[in-house]
């Protein structure tokens, strides 16, 4: 799925879930489910890392590039130490490994999960700005990003030169990233619940991908026809191309649950 998609799904998951625990009359409070929103929006990009031309790669030019190189070399390699299957059989590289599976989810979950409840309040803010940061670049473009940029330092930013946009774009998420975390910092507290939306966004970026015809190695590291790293996803007759019109229309659904989810949390409010 495109990078906005897997943004949507983490996004409108998170929604969809409060809505439903507001339903059954545990409504969770208003900052949990903003944040958690945001949280699971930018963290369903997250696992894409494994893929240098990927929306979360792109981010920071150079440097999540590399970043994201190593990550792939990484995944590789627990994929062929993983399993005898695929060291002997042909190399399918680091995309789509350790990072598409409910593990890696569960694994991630549970390490900011564990880092926020341990630790002071501004641990979870910093992990909900860097969040924020990664959704601003997939919810917005890179010209209004730059124009957010730019009202920093009206006309500064231009006489850079050939990277002024893409310098100005990158600052505008950052300003996005610091407005939000300002507009909650003063309701900090134990951000230990932070840990199931960064599990669930991450969940959802690869139950995205199992309904695309590469699939993801989801159940790793359970042993399917004699490969750790087998792909699954829903039934071939249901999987669709990244791009295509049927991706276009589970995005409108996604946004149509979102839009229910709100107007359903507004109404238990």
């Amino acid at each position: 799925m495109l990078g906005k998609s897997h943004a949507l799904s983490g996004g409108v998951g998170w929604l969809a879930g409060s809505a439903l625990a507001a339903a059954a009359g545990h409504a969770p409070p208003a900052v949990a489910v903003v944040a958690g929103a945001a949280v699971s929006t930018g963290m369903a990009l997250l696992p894409d890392l494994d893929h240098p031309e990927s929306t979360v790669a792109r981010t920071l030019g150079p440097l999540t590039r590399i970043l994201a190189g190593a990550v792939s070399i990484g995944a590789a390699s627990l994929r062929s130490a993983s399993c005898r299957h695929c060291l002997t059989g042909r190399g399918r590289g680091g995309h789509r490994g350790i990072t598409h599976t409910a593990v890696g989810a569960v694994v991630l979950g549970l390490a900011v999960g564990v880092l926020c409840a341990l630790t002071v309040p501004s641990v979870g803010l910093w992990v909900v700005g860097l969040s924020v940061w990664l959704a601003a670049h997939a919810a917005l473009s890179s010209r209004t990003r730059a124009r957010i940029g730019d009202m920093l330092l009206p006309g500064r930013f231009r006489r850079l030169g050939k990277g002024a946009h893409r310098f100005a774009a990158a600052v505008g998420a950052v300003l996005v990233a610091v407005v939000f975390v300002a507009a909650i910092q003063d309701r900090a507290g134990s951000w230990w619940w932070l840990g199931l939306a960064v599990f669930w966004g991450c969940l959802a970026h690869s139950l995205g991908d199992a309904l695309t015809f590469s699939a993801v190695p989801l159940l790793w590291p359970a042993r399917i026809r004699g490969c750790r790293w087998t792909p699954v996803g829903t039934p071939r007759w249901m999987r669709f191309r990244t791009g295509s019109p049927a991706e276009t229309v589970v995005v409108w659904l996604m946004a149509a649950a979102g839009a229910g989810s709100v107007l359903l949390l507004g109404a238990v409010w």
